[in-house]
């Protein structure tokens, strides 16, 4: 018999928010083998219990030996070195951040066209993004630039911007998601300064929620949106990149949804929230996933390259149409790892573990309890 472990880091909301996660946890999911090969058909989760003692660590990302924790609930960025001690994971908090701006929900590291590494966060409070620069031990200090933004949609949590998600692309440029003023914005840096140079704008109630890219072979740049209210995802094409004008500036593509799929259910009983990406043997297809909150399953959409598609229709049982159990209850996140989804649970307070098989179904082999999981991050 033999195993293979994959530490995970998991975080979600704490007591400030009337939840329960501690701070970051370290889970090891491990997976056994019979000899010669056979599956053993044995996958287990572990808690090997708290790493970091912080408030609703809601969102990590790594950059190198650096990982990054987004405390929503106190407006506040950490920094933290990973290391390892006998064997063991083991993180250095070395400061937080404020963000100057209310609910930061979503971070990433990005470098401006000079080559210097800045930290970027969505606040959905006011849907602003802070810009905070990154010292050289790889710390995010208090942010030095913020976007803010307008507008709002119609419906009741729309009353306001709420920036979301973002997405840098491969030519440079920035998408962010207003999940309140159904807006995908798009940015570029310009001498170290983050600049909006435009914005898709999407019919009211869409609620813009997260990104994901998708890989082309034309040299397309595809991304795949979800939207929170309107249930649905959209391909959004965005060009090849920046186009040169007469005066030699960049001046980016517009945006365009050239696919929307219909995830099914209603405004009152689905929100959807999470989506990951699996390739078909590395190559330019394969399946995208989708969580909903509500009804708390997930479906399974095909990317041939070019065309984002539903398998079956939403009125059809099963997982090509309407979908299968997320495994627990409000699917905060879900995670791709090889031939595996992993899925946070938040209001169950579980993490829920899937195969998928050869045509992509999934099929769940293991679960286990988590305070109020929002991320999970597996540290490969």
């Amino acid at each position: 018999m033999t195993e293979e472990i994959t530490h995970l880091l998991v975080g979600g909301f704490g007591p400030l928010n009337g939840q329960t996660s501690p701070g970051i946890e370290l889970y090891d999911l491990v997976e056994s083998e019979a000899d010669g090969g056979s599956p053993a058909g044995d996958c287990r989760l572990i808690n090997r219990g708290l790493l970091a003692d912080m408030p609703s660590p809601t969102w990590l990302f790594r950059d190198g030996q650096m990982l990054y924790a987004v405390l929503e609930n106190s407006d506040q960025i950490a920094s933290l070195r990973l290391g390892q001690s006998h064997g063991h994971i083991r993180l250095e908090e070395l400061g937080r951040a404020a963000t100057l701006r209310l609910g930061p929900t979503h971070a990433i590291v990005m470098a401006d066209d000079l080559g210097v590494n800045h930290c970027l966060a969505a606040d959905y409070g006011d849907g602003s993004i802070s810009i905070h620069p990154v010292d050289a031990e790889g710390r995010v200090l208090d942010a030095d630039q913020v976007l803010t933004a307008q507008g709002h949609g119609p419906l009741p949590a729309q009353a306001g911007p709420h920036a979301h998600w973002l997405l840098p692309l491969p030519d440079g440029r920035l998408l962010s998601t207003d999940l309140g003023a159904d807006r995908v914005h798009i940015h570029r840096w310009q001498q170290g300064r983050l600049v909006r140079t435009n914005s898709l704008v999407l019919p009211a109630g869409t609620g813009p929620r997260d990104l994901t890219l998708l890989p082309t072979a034309d040299g397309r740049i595809m991304v795949a949106l979800v939207a929170e209210w309107a249930n649905t995802v959209s391909l959004v094409d965005c060009g090849t990149g920046p186009n040169k004008g007469a005066s030699g500036m960049a001046s980016p593509p517009e945006l365009e949804v050239v696919d929307l799929v219909d995830l099914g259910g209603t405004l009152m009983d689905d929100q959807a929230a999470s989506m990951a990406f699996v390739s078909s043997r590395n190559s330019c297809r394969g399946m995208v996933y989708v969580g909903l909150r509500g009804s708390d399953r997930i479906v399974s959409l095909n990317w041939d390259g070019q065309h984002l598609r539903r398998l079956s229709s939403p009125d059809v049982e099963g997982w090509s149409g309407w979908g299968i159990s997320s495994g627990g209850s409000r699917p905060r996140q879900i995670r791709a790892l090889g031939s595996k989804l992993l899925v946070a649970n938040e209001a169950s307070n579980n993490l829920t573990v899937f195969q998928l098989a050869a045509d992509g179904q999934p099929q769940e082999i293991c679960r286990t309890p988590a305070s109020s999981p929002t991320i999970l991050l597996p540290m490969l």
